[in-house]
């Protein structure tokens, strides 16, 4: 595969390679190899590298994680390679973009698979077909092919697009290309009408008009006739555009199409309507919501006025779109979910108050939505704790040069403190300069009323990181840095580490969540918590890792609950192989992004999870999980 090969140039050369060069190396045209470039840049945090670019010289690789960016090149290598699971719906995307019907044989041969291996798989292909509302027709001596409604067809290729299936993001660029100009337009149009859209709901608006470009042209649809409303500002836009696109790509819209433009641009554009709600009651319902929070969780919303006046903005157009039916689709808010835990707790409790008090269902995304306004707050709180230690005492074996290095380190995570270093026997000068926080390689000998932290005496990337989240805790081993451990690594225990059969996800989360009651980890009601967080949104996340928590977090003891499936099963169309149930202690609730983080990479690698997965005991397990992330600053 091309990709193959441009990624093996960029290795081998270590430099910045131009688009020129890229064009006449494999004598293809300049939107292609954007296309391309394009591909790899969008994909490139998930697979261990990051392409950099820079005017006049090009492009230059960075390689992040060196397991991920070989597995990737490894599957580039071997043309188009999948997971066997994976394997059904890459079928169902390369039959989705033919247009005639598709032997086995040239399946088997795309996929580099035998044909027994592809009939096996069909029946998968059939049921993953279904559930799209498609059908798979065959016949004796032409093959297969996808039978559906147009509707559908769109709704499942903006799917998968977004989701970067190779086949599908290949299709639709091979025959929409250079589509900034398209976003360019399509910006000032908004900024014309006075119309407002995010960067993700530009995401969605400017990959489902490439989706339609494309079924358009292949589909060879016929221009029909509209009566556009001059009065309604997004008719405007959508007239403008398919005017735009038609002349552009050489292509026309039939009535459904030009609907399904008007329909997309009214889900993500942003427009009052002239009916809010009275933003009184609001602020005050909002106010009591989050000072209760606070109480919880010892956070501090109720303070930051800037979060509370665009938590109100925010909210008081969201109840109006949603009386409206309008609802705006939000691509992170299942990463979110994933990595911000807490906050996407709070965001679902939110919510659920917003609904009860405003009759109002208010959608997964836009729950993603909000979750963004209590992590930003939370980031700046954490930040605010950082910035609220003002003299910083460090201590090393003498105070040359290694002293010197440390200080400007630590003034880099601390900008406005005042850094000091002192010698062993300088300790006496260290108490009077009254520091409200202490960095030390060496144990002290006098007793100083300020929080410690032990380091070495070379610090790193990691380690500066490490210090960060050290501080955001209320509770901490001052000696984590100078051991070898994460300091997550304290919450896993061979205790409640198990090899478990189970075919109910509820049933098995029952039984983890009371074991940790019953040994006095989770307090009482623990479990009901976790099978309430469960009721909003499933905790059964990618290639079979499952992290179930609690709405609330207050746990006794902080623990991490470890069962691996000896069979794993199906749950609502999502299988269960591992399940990690997490319980903190409050003051430790920040490490659950922490955690989080790390479990998301591990989901991310198929093959982290097949390790993990196939284990035979809990030494096994944390080695794995030294693997994980290895090459980033995790």
């Amino acid at each position: 595969m091309r990709l193959y090969s441009i990624m093996k140039c960029f290795v081998e050369e270590k430099n910045y390679l131009s688009l020129d060069y890229f064009i006449n190396k494999f004598e293809v045209s300049k939107r292609t190899i954007q296309n391309d470039l394009s591909y790899l840049m969008r994909i490139s945090s998930r697979k261990g590298f990051q392409l950099h670019t820079k005017r006049g010289a090009g492009y230059l690789l960075e390689i992040t994680n060196e397991n991920l960016f070989n597995d990737f090149l490894d599957d580039l290598n071997s043309g188009v390679s999948f997971h066997v699971k994976e394997r059904p719906s890459h079928i169902l995307a390369y039959l989705a973009i033919q247009n005639n019907y598709v032997s086995i044989d040239s399946i088997a041969q795309t996929f580099q698979v035998s044909n027994a291996l592809i009939k096996h798989d069909m029946k998968d292909v059939e049921k993953l077909a279904n559930s799209y509302h498609f059908e798979l027709e065959k016949r004796a001596h032409y093959g297969i092919r996808l039978q559906y409604e147009m509707t559908y067809l769109k709704k499942y290729l903006v799917e998968a697009y977004l989701n970067e299936n190779v086949f599908i993001q290949s299709a639709v660029n091979e025959v929409v290309c250079d589509f900034d100009d398209v976003e360019q337009t399509l910006v000032k149009q908004l900024n014309k009408e006075g119309l407002t859209i995010n960067y993700n709901e530009l995401l969605n608006v400017i990959e489902y008009l490439k989706v339609i470009v494309y079924t358009s042209y292949v589909k060879k649809e016929q221009k029909d006739e509209f009566g556009f409303n001059q009065m309604d500002s997004i008719h405007r836009v959508a007239e403008f555009l398919i005017s735009a696109l038609e002349k552009k790509y050489h292509v026309f819209f039939n009535l459904e199409s030009i609907k399904d433009v008007i329909n997309i641009l009214n889900k993500n554009i942003k427009r009052e309507t002239g009916n809010l709600i009275e933003s009184e009651n609001l602020e005050e319902d909002i106010e009591l919501f989050i000072k209760n929070i606070d109480e919880i969780y010892d956070s501090n919303f109720s303070s930051d006025e800037d979060f509370k006046k665009m938590l109100l903005a925010h909210v008081s157009l969201l109840i109006d779109r949603l009386h409206n039916k309008i609802s705006y689709q939000n691509p992170l808010a299942n990463e979110l979910n994933i990595t911000y835990p807490m906050m996407f707790n709070i965001a679902i409790q939110f919510c659920n108050m917003v609904h009860e008090k405003y009759d109002v269902e208010v959608t997964f995304d836009e729950i993603g939505f909000v979750a963004m306004h209590f992590a930003t707050h939370m980031e700046k709180e954490k930040l605010g704790k950082l910035m609220s230690y003002n003299r910083i005492g460090i201590v090393c074996s003498s105070g040359g040069g290694s002293a010197y290095m440390i200080k400007i380190q630590i003034e880099s995570l601390f900008p406005k403190a005042q850094v000091q270093t002192y010698s062993y026997i300088q300790q006496d000068e260290l108490k009077a300069f009254e520091p409200d926080l202490i960095f030390t390689v060496i144990p002290l000998s006098i007793e100083i009323k300020a929080p410690v932290i032990y380091i070495k005496e070379l610090l790193d990337d990691k380690d500066l990181v490490k210090i960060k989240q050290i501080l955001q805790c209320e509770e901490y081993d001052p000696y984590i840095l100078i051991n070898e451990h994460p300091m997550y690594n304290s919450f896993y225990s061979k205790e409640f580490f198990k090899f478990v059969e189970a075919n109910d996800y509820e049933t098995l989360l029952k039984k983890l969540g009371h074991e940790l009651e019953e040994k006095g980890y989770g307090q009482p009601g623990f479990t009901n918590l976790v099978l309430e967080r469960e009721s909003y949104v499933s905790t059964i996340y990618m290639n079979g890792v499952c992290i179930p928590h609690p709405i609330e977090t207050d746990a006794n003891k902080s623990i991490i609950s470890v069962a691996i499936l000896k069979e794993p099963f199906i749950q609502n169309d999502k299988e269960v192989k591992i399940v990690f149930m997490i319980c903190l202690k409050k003051d430790q609730v920040e490490m659950y992004k922490v955690i989080t983080q790390k479990l998301y990479l591990l989901m991310q690698n198929p093959a982290y999870v097949n390790m993990m997965v196939n284990v035979n005991s809990f030494e096994e397990m944390m080695s794995v999980m030294k693997l994980i992330g290895r090459g980033t600053n995790e």
